[in-house]
């Protein structure tokens, strides 16, 4: 019976927390449900306090990698969606016309001890 209320207790958690975060960007939402889910997890697996908080940040840090590439996908949608839609490819408004050129797809790197994630420039070409 105490693993049961404990799980509900975790369910109704983990409504709350999801609806808290509804306004917030992809990445803070699976953060805050994978955190539920794990803590959840964790303590019907190993029903003490250690199970729980290594459920919770498990479930947090695997939720907020799926919840990043959500944004991800969005971002990039949003960009196609501008290219396909009359918007202008260009990566400068102010031409009348785009110059010949194309975007590329540039792989995520170190750079100065940073990292670089992936991105698209324009490239231009000579007619």
């Amino acid at each position: 019976m105490r693993v049961i209320n404990i799980l509900l207790l975790g369910l109704i958690t983990s409504f709350f927390l999801s609806s808290c975060v509804s306004t917030g960007y992809n990445t803070q939402k699976g953060a805050a449900i994978g955190a539920g889910i794990g803590a959840i997890a964790g303590q019907a697996i190993g029903r003490n306090t250690q199970a729980t908080l290594i459920g919770t940040a498990t479930g947090a840090l695997v939720g907020a990698i799926i919840g990043n590439s959500f944004d991800q996908e969005l971002i990039w949608s949003k960009m196609g969606s501008n290219q396909t839609k009359g918007g202008s490819s260009c990566p400068d408004t102010n031409y009348d016309e785009c110059p010949p050129g194309k975007w590329i797809q540039v792989p995520g790197r170190w750079k100065d001890g940073r990292w670089v994630p992936s991105h698209r420039v324009w490239v231009p070409q000579d007619p």
